[in-house]
């Protein structure tokens, strides 16, 4: 695990951090992380062509499409589902994760987590408790990032699912 993402994970001390997770709990994760496995197709990762919005319908809401600028020095949000909008309070489509997220810290640890599933190129789960954050509940969450790519060739796309309990 990089540091940075240790750093990211140990901030939020009740969190589990899995990487290439063998299963998932959560009914919306359990889905991507078969939807994902089924469109592999022998190689390390799918490519984003196979992604079908329509194959995933009932989930959309739950989904966050992210790209990778090149060294994977940040990471723009290409589509925030409006579950994901709703937890976070905001909809960052459009923007990189640096502008996203006032807190360097947290923008640093975020960016870090989608870097190591690029590099690694296999899921990420991330699974923590309900917090309460400035008067704000926020209740738990499981998330899966999922690694595809737009060539073939390297990790480029990233697709984040959230489900909360």
């Amino acid at each position: 695990m990089s540091s940075e993402l240790e750093a990211f994970h140990q901030a939020r001390r009740f969190s589990t951090v899995r990487e290439d997770p063998g299963n998932a709990e959560h009914p919306v994760s359990a889905f991507f992380l078969a939807y994902w496995r089924s469109k592999q197709r022998g190689r390390n990762y799918p490519l984003i062509a196979d992604f079908v919005p329509k194959e995933v319908r009932a989930h959309l809401r739950s989904v966050v499409l992210i790209d990778a600028l090149p060294d994977y020095s940040d990471f723009r949000y290409r589509l925030v589902g409006s579950s994901v909008c709703e937890y976070f309070l905001a909809n960052a489509t459009g923007k990189t994760v640096s502008e996203a997220f006032e807190s360097e810290h947290v923008a640093r640890g975020i960016a870090s987590v989608y870097r190591r599933v690029c590099e690694l190129e296999k899921p990420l789960r991330v699974t923590g408790p309900p917090i309460t954050a400035s008067d704000v509940f926020f209740p738990a969450y499981d998330c899966l990032y999922l690694p595809y790519s737009s060539d073939g060739r390297r990790v480029d796309r990233l697709v984040n699912t959230f489900a909360f309990r």
